[in-house]
C-alpha cells in the first residue's frame, strides 16, 4: 500500500476514497445495505493512511448502520477503528439520538452489555448490579369519539408537533405497534427527499418523547430500522381495546360459546363513544382506520342482537338495531330484525311504521322496494291481533 501512495499523489487517493464514501451514504439511504457498507469499508481502507479524519467519519458510518441492523459485534469492531471524537453534525445527531437510546433499552433488556468508555472486561466471576430503572406513568389513549392522553390520570396538554403525535397514533394502529422508518417517512413526509425526510422523522421522534414523558423515559423505541412502541410499557387504547374485544366476540360466537360472546361483544360496545377521531389527521391511513372500526361497531351491533334475540331480550336487541340503523338506515336485514323485536314484544303499530320508514327509504334513494322476507314481515304484522 505505502508503495502505491508513492506512486499516485495522496490529493488522487483522498478525492476517491472521499467519492466512496459518498457513494456508500448515498446507497446506504436509499437501502442499498450491502452495497452501502461494501463501498464504505473501501472508503476507510483508503482514507486509514491518507486522510485519518475521513477514515474515522467512514468508521463511524459503518458502526451505525451495523447498530441499525442489529449486529452490535460488528459495530462495536467500527467504533474500535476510529482513532478521534464522533464527527456527528447537527444534522447527523437525531439519527444518532435515536439509535443510542435503541441501544439503551435493550442493554436494559440484558441483551447485551454495553461498556462506554471501553475498558478491560470483567474477571470471570465478577458480580454485576444492575441497574434499577423506573417504571413508565402509565397512558390512556382516547380516540373513539374524541382524542385525549392522560398520564397517571391526568390529561395532557395539546401537543405542540401535530406531525409527533400523528406518528404516534398510527404506531397504535399497526400491529405490534411497529413501523419500519421508510414506512413513516413515506406517509408522513411523502414530497420531502429522503434525507429531508429522515431528519424531519427523528425530529417528531424526539418531540414526542419529550412530549409523552419529560423526564428521558421513553415509550418509543428504534431498533433494526423501525420504531416500536415500548411493548412493555402501560398503554391503554380504547380504539386497540375495542378491535380487541370484537375479535374475542367472533371468536368465541364461531366456536359456539354465545353467552361469552354476548358478554365480549357488550364489553367493546361500551367502549364505542364515537368514530375514531380523525380532526387533525387528514390522512389515508386515519379516514381508513375510521371506517374500519366503524364497519366493527355495526358488525357488533348487529351480532349481539341476534344473541339478545335469541335470549329473548327483545327491548336489547332492538336497541341494537335502532343505533344501527341511526348511522346505515339503507339495512334492509336490520329494518326487519327491528320488525322482529316489535312483534315478538307484541308492539304491532311501531313493527308496522318500521316497515313503511323501510320502505320509503328505499323507494325515495335507491329505486327499490323491500326484500320478499321484509314484506312477508309486514303481512304478518297486518294479521296479527291488536
Amino acid at each position: 500500500m505505502t508503495d502505491r501512495m508513492t506512486a499516485v499523489p495522496q490529493a488522487d487517493v483522498r478525492e476517491v476514497a472521499a467519492a466512496l464514501f459518498q457513494q456508500g451514504q448515498r446507497c446506504a439511504q436509499v437501502g442499498l445495505r450491502e452495497q452501502g457498507l461494501l463501498l464504505l469499508t473501501q472508503a476507510w481502507s483508503i482514507a486509514r493512511e491518507v486522510d485519518p479524519s475521513l477514515a474515522d467519519r467512514a468508521a463511524w458510518e459503518m458502526a451505525w448502520r451495523c447498530v441499525e441492523n442489529g449486529d452490535y459485534a460488528k459495530a462495536a469492531m467500527w467504533f474500535e477503528r476510529m482513532a478521534g471524537p464522533p464527527p456527528i453534525d447537527h444534522a447527523d445527531w437525531p439519527t444518532v439520538q435515536d439509535r443510542l437510546a435503541g441501544l439503551c433499552h435493550t442493554a436494559a433488556k440484558g441483551i447485551f452489555t454495553v461498556h462506554w468508555p471501553p475498558g478491560p472486561p470483567l474477571a470471570a466471576g465478577h458480580p454485576t448490579t444492575p441497574t434499577p430503572t423506573l417504571p413508565l406513568p402509565s397512558l390512556n389513549i382516547y380516540s373513539l369519539g374524541r382524542f385525549q392522553i392522560t398520564r397517571n390520570g391526568a390529561a395532557l396538554p395539546v401537543c405542540k408537533s401535530r406531525k409527533a403525535l400523528a406518528v404516534f397514533r398510527y404506531l397504535l394502529t399497526t400491529r405490534h405497534h411497529a413501523a419500519d422508518k421508510e414506512e413513516l417517512m413515506e406517509i408522513f413526509w411523502q414530497d420531502v427527499a429522503p434525507r429531508e425526510a429522515a431528519h424531519s422523522l427523528h425530529v417528531a421522534i424526539s418531540a414526542l418523547r419529550r412530549y409523552l414523558d419529560p423526564t428521558g423515559r421513553s415509550y418509543v423505541r428504534f431498533e433494526v430500522g423501525r420504531y416500536v412502541i415500548e411493548p412493555e410499557a402501560p398503554i391503554e387504547d380504547d380504539a386497540g381495546e375495542f378491535a380487541r374485544r370484537v375479535e374475542e366476540g367472533d371468536r368465541l360466537r364461531r366456536a359456539g360459546e354465545p353467552e361469552r360472546a354476548r358478554d365480549a361483544y357488550a364489553a367493546a360496545l361500551a367502549l364505542y363513544h364515537g368514530d375514531y377521531e380523525v380532526e387533525d389527521l387528514n390522512l389515508a391511513w386515519a379516514m381508513a382506520e375510521r371506517e374500519r372500526l366503524l364497519v366493527k361497531y355495526l358488525s357488533v351491533l348487529d351480532h349481539l342482537g341476534r344473541l339478545y334475540m335469541r335470549e329473548g331480550r327483545n327491548e336489547a336487541a332492538a336497541q341494537c338495531y335502532r343505533l344501527l340503523l341511526e348511522r346505515d338506515n339503507y339495512r334492509e336485514d336490520a329494518h326487519g330484525q327491528l320488525m322482529r323485536c316489535y312483534l315478538d314484544m307484541g308492539r304491532r303499530p311501531e313493527a308496522l311504521r318500521q316497515y313503511e320508514l323501510c320502505a320509503a327509504i328505499l323507494a325515495r334513494d335507491l329505486g327499490l322496494e323491500p326484500m320478499p322476507q321484509t314484506q312477508a314481515l309486514y303481512r304478518q304484522a297486518l294479521s296479527s291481533k291488536h
